[in-house]
C-alpha cells in the first residue's frame, strides 16, 4: 500500500458562507426577469425558424418560376 493511497484529500481553502434566505419580493422579481428573458430568447428562435422556412419556400417558388436554378 502507498502512502499516497490512505493520505487524505486537501482540505478547502476556506469554509463556504452559509447560504442566505433570499427575500420573497427579489426572488419574486427574479423569476419575473428570468421568465422574461426565456420568452424573449423562444420568440427570437421561432422568427428565425419562420424566417429560414420563408426563405426556403420563397427559393423553391424562384426555381419553380424560371429555369435558373440555384446551385
Amino acid at each position: 500500500m502507498n502512502p499516497e493511497d490512505t493520505a487524505p484529500g486537501p482540505e478547502p481553502l476556506a469554509p463556504e458562507p452559509p447560504e442566505r434566505e433570499e427575500h420573497p419580493l427579489i426572488a419574486w422579481a427574479r423569476a419575473i426577469v428570468l421568465g422574461i428573458g426565456d420568452t424573449a430568447r423562444d420568440m427570437l428562435e421561432a422568427g428565425r425558424q419562420a424566417a429560414r422556412e420563408a426563405m426556403d419556400e420563397g427559393w423553391q417558388r424562384f426555381d419553380e418560376k424560371t429555369k435558373h436554378r440555384r446551385r
